[in-house]
């Protein structure tokens, strides 16, 4: 699927109620780098990707003075 086709389809999900809740999302991508092959010569570049779409998880679930506030945590992950 070319990018353009993916965006689209983010996008479709999105409005009709298929993007999971943040700690499932981050869940995910924890998983899905966990499964990675170490030896791929991707593997790094993989990681970093993953990595930083769950950075924007984060950023989008803090609001905006979680992310100024290093300690603050979201709403997800509070016990």
């Amino acid at each position: 699927m070319n990018p353009t086709d993916m965006i689209l389809q983010i996008a479709a999900m999105a409005k009709i109620g298929g993007a999971l809740p943040p700690a499932d999302a981050m869940n995910m991508l924890a998983s899905m780098i966990e499964r990675l092959d170490m030896h791929s010569d991707s593997y790094e570049m993989d990681v970093a990707a993953l990595v930083k779409v769950g950075a924007t998880i984060w950023n989008l679930s803090s609001g905006l003075d979680g992310m100024r506030d290093p300690a603050w945590v979201p709403p997800f992950l509070r016990q």
